[in-house]
């Protein structure tokens, strides 16, 4: 079976000081309903022994956290530098990236894309404009009515990235690397009340 290892968000405890890592739960329901054995990585330990003693083959980056360039606070660069580092470690050695959300807004940063800020994209849904040039066309163009829950979108995209596919005002949604194996989507497969069979099947060919 095939482990697919899943970054956190951070977040400091209000009652009394200690900084803490989050995940939610269905994440690793997500991943185990594709089939994958979920490996929950934890900041304070070097990601590097996991994908060597485990036998990593694909990392997921998930939401949570601002961007560090948009947000500056201690936790969003703590997660941003080991997650550049996690993307580094991914493409030097060819094991597959997928990002949801602020997973996809890191990658995108890591190529050289720049953000801005965007108002009504809290807790909406919407319908996917596919790229037809995305390598995922077919598993794409079955997504339908996409939830929403982000503050920033990207401005300039990196040359290194296809936009694979924006909603109906244009707003980038899904890209992936154009050599590397790696794709990314703003919507939350977590977040649904039941998880849609066309995203299991994305992410199930993705990492296959």
């Amino acid at each position: 079976m095939k482990k697919i290892a899943i970054t956190q968000r951070l977040i400091k405890n209000d009652s009394y000081y200690e900084i803490r890592e989050a995940l939610d739960v269905n994440y690793s329901k997500l991943v185990r309903a594709c089939g994958f054995l979920p490996i929950v990585l934890p900041y304070k330990i070097d990601f590097k022994d996991y994908m060597k003693e485990l036998d990593i083959q694909g990392v997921i980056l998930t939401g949570g956290n601002d961007l560090n360039s948009v947000n500056k606070n201690r936790l969003s660069e703590t997660r941003d530098n080991f997650e550049y580092k996690l993307i580094e470690h991914c493409v030097n050695n060819q094991i597959p990236l997928f990002g949801i959300c602020r997973g996809m807004q890191i990658i995108a940063e890591y190529f050289g894309s720049t953000f801005k800020k965007i108002t009504d994209e809290i807790g909406i849904r919407h319908e996917l404009k596919v790229n037809k040039e995305t390598k995922y066309l077919q598993y794409l163009e079955k997504l339908k009515s996409l939830n929403s829950f982000h503050d920033f979108t990207i401005d300039k995209i990196s040359d290194d990235l296809l936009i694979s596919g924006t909603d109906k005002k244009g707003v980038i949604k899904a890209v992936e690397h154009r050599t590397e194996k790696i794709f990314a989507q703003m919507w939350h497969p977590e977040r649904e009340k039941k998880f849609s069979q066309s995203e299991i099947d994305l992410i199930k060919v993705f990492f296959n």
